[in-house]
């Protein structure tokens, strides 16, 4: 079964940055992963660019399938429900 990411929406006001790019998606497709991404205006690439990949609503990711990996680069809102899938955040480093 090939990996699943699944790049959710960032909520957070003025936040343009994501954490996977086109050309980053695009390579992983290459190498056998399955890439979601959330349709987002506030993200600096638009839907357009990740025409490769599976494009879905922002906010889908709590109903991805259970082996979706969920990676974004802020924290998640405050709720109660629990989180049911895995959830990766990028380490930066300068």
């Amino acid at each position: 079964m090939s990996p699943h990411l699944w790049l959710r929406a960032e909520t957070k006001p003025f936040e343009k940055r994501t954490a996977l790019t086109p050309s980053v998606a695009l390579q992983l497709i290459e190498n056998g992963f399955k890439i979601t991404i959330e349709e987002s205006l506030q993200s600096i690439f638009s839907p357009s660019e990740y025409a490769h990949c599976t494009l879905v609503p922002a906010g889908s990711w709590k109903q991805a399938p259970a082996d979706a990996i969920i990676m974004g680069l802020k924290e998640l809102p405050e709720e109660s429900d629990p989180l049911t899938h895995a959830h990766i955040v990028p380490s930066m480093t300068l």
